[in-house]
């Protein structure tokens, strides 16, 4: 229910919470790691989810909801079952529908890889950055021979393009810090070259190191280890997926429909009546407002009200005339005023509410 999951980091049990990370962990390459593979998956999304609960807004009666896949427009027709176990609100179980979509869509490809178990650093949960050639020629690793303040020598060449970068770890000096990924740009290169020259200041890699060199924010791809497995020979196998960020801001900037539990679905707020307001008092005359001609009505929302009630009406008249006049009256003011009546008129009056462009039913009329 709060997207975590056990994990033990080797000295102590504690959970994994799949969030959007600043540290990077560890770098995984063709040159740290060896059998690099990815699927993936192609899916025919539903038109929506559909998701059984327990609705907390209904003294917790059997609810279902349905939410609609992003960008699905006019009739749901194919839905899919999703399980949401523990959740009882409404609006964290559209949220979280929502977050598996944008997990399908998001993270459709599954990557794996061999390495040595005793060079292993990641545990599950842990964002990695990886360069691999499988993937396209943008991917380049190589290991470190020397440094030499800003000029880099690698034990191959490479032709640096404009806006290229390399990325490298430093290493903590201490156990209370952690290891940084650093990603420097480099000086365009005429050729091949197994000398670069960073630009700026900054740290530099360290001899025997492997470090991705590419275009920069490309050099690299951001993923997040999903679980390791136990190989023969010592060796383990990383399971990976996307990091995609994406997932949690969209996630975040999610606003789910308004909820009625009574009903069992969404409901548009902008089609609702409010229900019909109250008038809580008319003063009249000059011993009731202090000018003899004046109408004060007061007004406050109907009982049972669910709709957002945005400004109130009041429709008046001289009895016997054929039509109202229409005063519009902010909620926030709580009263109306009418000054255009003649001493000893007599005055008929009804009242209702707006919610947006909808309005209430009338009120029962009044005269005065």
């Amino acid at each position: 229910a709060g997207r975590a999951s056990p994990r033990h980091d080797g000295v102590l049990w504690g959970v994994v919470i799949d969030r959007p990370q600043a540290l990077v962990v560890d770098h995984v390459n063709y040159k740290t790691s060896a059998d690099f593979r990815f699927t993936r998956n192609y899916i025919d999304p539903p038109d929506a989810f559909r998701v059984q609960f327990r609705d907390e807004t209904n003294d917790y009666e059997q609810a279902e909801r349905i939410v609609p896949w992003p960008g699905h427009e006019g009739e749901i027709v194919l839905t899919e079952a999703l399980a949401l176990p523990g959740k009882v609100d409404p609006d964290e179980i559209w949220i979280e529908a929502r977050r598996r979509q944008h997990e399908l869509a998001y993270r459709p490809d599954e990557f794996t890889a061999m390495q040595s178990g005793l060079s292993r650093v990641a545990t599950r949960g842990d964002k990695l950055m990886g360069s691999f050639d499988t993937l396209g020629d943008e991917f380049f690793a190589a290991r470190v021979k020397s440094v030499r303040g800003n000029i880099v020598e690698l034990d191959e060449a490479i032709e640096v393009g404009p806006e290229f970068g390399i990325r490298f770890m430093v290493f903590a000096e201490d156990e209370l810090s952690n290891d940084e990924s650093v990603l420097r740009p480099l000086a365009p290169s005429n050729g091949p070259t197994t000398a670069l020259r960073m630009t700026g200041a900054g740290a530099a890699p360290t001899v025997d190191e492997i470090v991705h060199v590419g275009a920069v924010v490309s050099e690299s791809i951001a993923l997040r280890l999903r679980g390791v497995e136990a190989a023969e020979d010592f060796d383990i196998r990383l399971l990976m997926v996307a990091d995609a960020p994406e997932i949690d801001a969209l996630t975040d900037a999610e606003v789910p429909p308004a909820w009625d539990g009574r009903v069992g679905a969404e409901v548009d707020l902008d089609e609702v009546p409010p229900a019909v307001p109250q008038i809580l008092d008319i003063a009249t005359g000059f011993e009731g407002t202090g000018v003899a001609n004046r109408v004060v009505v007061e007004l406050g929302p109907g009982v049972g009200n669910t709709a957002v009630v945005t400004a109130y009406e009041i429709h008046h008249r001289v009895v016997g005339t054929p039509t109202y006049t229409v005063l519009n009256v902010p909620v926030a003011n709580g009263a109306g005023t009418i000054d255009t009546y003649a001493v000893g008129d007599s005055v008929q009056l009804f009242v209702r509410a707006l919610s947006g462009a909808t309005p209430s039913a009338d009120s029962a009329p009044v005269q005065i």
